[in-house]
């Protein structure tokens, strides 16, 4: 798809640029959590090399849908109704869109809302673990710059998810 997309990008129009957008965004809530997956690198692509507009509009639709879902759960303290393929189709977006720019500082927003779903069942809890991982990896070398750009609250979060829990615990 990265192939079609980039090998065509200054002969595709914007509709159907739009249109491969929707389509990769639609296999995130498929049934099957490989397809999710590899959804989620799909557009993780596409944000990095292709049209800023789109990546802008999917990124602010991933923040709004995955904010409403932890919204949701925390008024009812139970589970949201929602499927577990919309919860981590909702995960992996938030997931392309931290991991899209690897090197570069990510709306602190996104990372933190994606670390709140670490308590979640598999395979969100997974997801979420490995993307947080990753997010620190890619920033462990500029960390004691960029932590400035987080709350107190936000790295009190980011601490939970990345930490490891005990046995003895």
């Amino acid at each position: 798809m990265l192939c079609l997309y980039n090998g065509h990008t200054f002969i595709l129009s914007s509709v159907e640029k739009q249109q491969i957008w929707s389509t990769v965004e639609k296999l995130l809530i498929d049934n099957q959590v490989e397809v999710r997956k590899h959804a989620a690198a799909v557009l993780a692509g596409l944000m990095k090399g292709g049209d800023e507009d789109l990546a802008r509009d999917f990124r602010d639709r991933a923040y709004l849908k995955a904010n409403n879902l932890q919204r949701k759960r925390k008024q009812r303290n139970l589970s949201s109704g929602h499927s577990i393929a919309s919860m981590h189709g909702a995960v992996l977006a938030l997931t392309a869109s931290v991991l899209s720019a690897p090197y570069d500082m990510p709306r602190c927003v996104l990372v933190t809302l994606l670390a709140r779903f670490a308590g979640e069942p598999t395979p969100v809890k997974s997801t979420v673990t490995k993307a947080v991982a990753e997010f620190r990896r890619t920033h462990a070398d500029t960390w004691n710059v960029q932590k400035n750009s987080f709350t107190e609250e936000q790295l009190e979060v980011l601490a939970d998810t990345s930490s490891s829990s005990s046995y003895f615990a």
